[in-house]
């Protein structure tokens, strides 16, 4: 177990910075203890000495409880066992009443200390118990009470007004400060608990940017999505979308894109003949991953009544760095029904020509940073030609994102790419405005 230390502790995850603080804190009661026990012992304090040895004993106990399992049990019965054992300290080690009130500062540590290290931790063990420890800590501040001669003994001074709110008003300020600060309070963390309720609040919606082909034909959309803060505005995807996926959120709100853009293709079939255009749905590695993935598009699909031969789904190339037996066995299986596969951002990422040969991919989307240097870098130029070479030599699709202008459309077409999408054409259109275009399209 101590050789393992390092690694066990090793991180930024909560649990492991609260193991963190646990030994330090059972390391730090168990040098205190000792100390105090030969100060104690030395000078015949006997029943003191025998307190502290329990101290000391309880700091192993938070020593081996920073390495064990079942965390949050083990810290119900250290929190508590401290408090107890500091407040019996302080009502019976009387023996030098100089000193008497910096024994305090055990408890407004203790007050101070789980209202930040227990914040992340139930309601009674984040608010509740600093509360108490407050309370405690004011107890005895205020009245200096003891233990004495078989019966509680105070000392409160005459001039206890003054006393008392000098004792009083500074803690409770303090403690209102660490309750103030406690909170993360970073911009990702705040657009993590506001994107989570965001699908809840209608505050997601998809847009839609036409794709088309060497005609300038509409051949399919491609569905993004945007989240429009009721106080921010639009958020970039760029901004939270690594958040969804850091925290685990994308799982929901990528089956809630795919619901979505389902729904709204069902919508328009009943408003046009949708039979030759594709709809491009990005899905993120977890996404793809997750066990109720296939099952839950399968019954999507069914729901409303689409066939998958028009749909198209965009991978990065990131994805092939995680199980790619999973993911294999998950492309053949909606290769097989009909779905297209196209790697996303392809020229930027994780690139690797044998995964284009491994999995049953259709499409190569080339990454727009590569299609506007085309002109103004010579080695971005080589790579995006290449690629179109290799995909029409792979019998792949391609498909050039980030077409800004005629000049950039034209020159792609004479090389080769089937496919384009870029504001040149349009840029990602609410639901109203992208059924225009296919209206247009379809007359």
């Amino acid at each position: 177990m101590i050789r393992n230390l390092p690694f066990i502790l090793k991180g930024d995850s909560l649990e492991k910075k609260l193991r963190l603080t646990l030994l330090i804190a059972g390391i730090s009661s168990i040098f205190a203890g000792l100390f105090m026990i030969y100060f104690n012992y030395s000078r015949g304090h006997n029943n003191v000495a025998l307190l502290y040895c329990v101290s000391s004993a309880l700091g192993v106990y938070i020593t081996c409880a920073a390495f064990c399992t079942r965390l949050k049990y083990h810290l119900y019965i250290i929190v508590h066992a401290l408090l107890v054992s500091i407040t019996l300290l302080l009502l019976v080690d009387n023996y030098h009443t100089a000193g008497k009130h910096t024994e305090y500062n055990y408890l407004l540590a203790l007050t101070i200390g789980s209202s930040l290290v227990l914040r992340q931790q139930s309601g009674y063990l984040s608010k509740a118990f600093p509360l108490i420890c407050l309370a405690v800590y004011l107890l005895f501040i205020v009245t200096g009470l003891t233990w004495q001669n078989g019966g509680f003994q105070l000392n409160i001074p005459e001039e206890y007004g003054f006393y008392i709110v000098n004792c009083s008003v500074p803690i409770v300020a303090l403690l209102l400060t660490v309750f103030t600060s406690r909170g993360n309070y970073s911009e990702t963390d705040l657009i993590k608990r506001e994107l989570s309720n965001a699908i809840t609040n209608n505050e997601l919606e998809l847009y839609y940017q036409p794709q088309v082909d060497v005609d300038k034909k509409l051949i399919g959309f491609e569905a993004l999505l945007r989240w429009k803060h009721p106080v921010k505005g639009f958020i970039s995807p760029e901004v939270f979308i690594p958040v969804a996926e850091k925290s685990g959120l994308i799982i929901e709100i990528g089956k809630w894109v795919m619901e979505r853009t389902l729904q709204q293709m069902s919508d328009w079939d009943r408003m046009f003949n949708l039979s030759k255009l594709k709809f491009s749905i990005n899905i993120s590695p977890l996404q793809l991953m997750h066990r109720d993935f296939t099952q839950d598009t399968l019954l999507t699909l069914s729901h409303y009544k689409i066939s998958p031969e028009r749909l198209k789904f965009e991978i990065t190339e990131t994805t092939f760095i995680y199980d790619q037996k999973r993911i294999g066995g998950v492309i053949a299986h909606f290769s097989q029904l009909g779905i297209k596969w196209a790697i996303d951002d392809f020229g930027v990422g994780y690139s690797s020509l044998k995964s284009i040969s491994d999995f049953a991919i259709d499409d190569i989307k080339i990454d727009k940073s590569l299609i506007m240097q085309i002109f103004k870098n010579e080695s971005a130029a080589i790579v995006v030609l290449k690629t179109i070479e290799l995909s029409r030599d792979m019998g792949l699709n391609v498909l050039a994102e980030g077409i800004e202008s005629e000049e950039y459309f034209e020159y792609l077409r004479d090389k080769g790419c089937h496919l384009f999408q870029g504001y040149h054409f349009a840029r990602p259109l609410p639901a109203g405005e992208a059924a225009l275009w296919i209206r247009r399209a379809s007359s």
